[in-house]
């Protein structure tokens, strides 16, 4: 039978999973709507229920013991099961609803043109809600149904599995003005040490190679981490610029005599709990038809 002890009991024991999660009980108290002292009063109960301390606190933050850990991986088995409900009771409507997906700007910009909005067209019921961040997102915090990294994804097993990875190949861009003005280059060699080079700084943790060779170039003008400012500039005439191969560039020219074998690997990962839901497999299933096409 559930009591109101037992209840406050899963409380504390979800409130612990929380500082479990972000090695603060600041940043729990955040995470679920609380404050600290209600964090405190949960733990501190527990602790006395199971006689044991289950948190130590620092200066740099709140840590579990070694007996607390094995009660989260418990715990975990809850959240689990609870996202298994709401899936189930959401998935009434299969083909209509919310389905988040997150990747880095760098890759949004790149995939329309390969037919991601279609799903939209195709099956109007379906709301996509698209969540862009600087570098690779934080999938699990974000509580994604999937998502396109730029960085090899770690811990799989538990909660998220790999659906999909390509090799992006990567050319050099700029406008025709500034071919016009500086002319083109010839070969890597010329453009490293003669023309001015718009320098996307994600690069070095997207591509590998990109920071040698990058350090190599007599005149980086302009650096940013926002590929959308890294475009802007070499709309601007700024400088050459690194870019997807088949991404649309309008107004852009590839320079297709420098072949510099750089490429950016993405990996599109599915959320275990709702990756079977047909709408959500029909959304990734498009994204990884983009992704294919790039």
């Amino acid at each position: 039978m559930i009591t109101k002890k037992s209840l406050q009991n899963l409380n504390g024991l979800l409130m612990l999973s929380a500082v479990a999660k972000y090695q603060s009980k600041r940043k729990a108290a955040e995470a679920t709507n609380s404050s600290i002292d209600t964090v405190n009063k949960y733990i501190s109960n527990l602790e006395h229920v199971l006689g044991i301390q289950l948190v130590v606190n620092s200066a740099r933050g709140s840590y579990l013991t070694r007996r607390a850990e094995i009660i989260v991986a418990q715990v975990e088995n809850v959240q689990l099961m609870l996202d298994s409900i709401y899936n189930q009771y959401h998935s009434d409507n299969k083909y209509g609803g919310n389905v988040c997906v997150c990747l880095p700007l760098v890759v949004s910009a790149s995939l329309f043109p390969f037919g991601v909005t279609a799903v939209c067209e195709e099956y109007p019921e379906i709301r996509v809600v698209s969540i862009t961040t600087l570098g690779s997102p934080d999938y699990r915090e974000l509580g994604a149904d999937f998502a396109i990294v730029t960085t090899p994804p770690a811990d799989l097993s538990r909660d998220y599995s790999l659906l999909y990875q390509k090799n992006i190949e990567c050319s050099f861009f700029a406008t025709e003005e500034y071919l016009r003005k500086y002319g083109e280059p010839e070969n890597i060699a010329e453009l490293l040490e003669k023309h001015k080079l718009v320098n996307n700084l994600q690069n070095e943790t997207y591509i590998a190679g990109w920071k040698e060779f990058s350090q190599k170039a007599k005149n980086i003008v302009f650096s940013s981490n926002s590929s959308v400012a890294v475009d802007g500039a070499v709309r601007g005439n700024l400088g050459v610029g690194l870019m997807p191969s088949k991404g649309k560039h309008p107004q852009l020219v590839c320079l297709e005599k420098l072949k510099s074998g750089l490429q950016m690997t993405v990996y599109l990962v599915v959320s275990r709990q709702t990756k079977d839901i047909p709408r959500v497999k029909i959304v990734s299933e498009y994204y990884k038809a983009a992704l294919d096409r790039m």
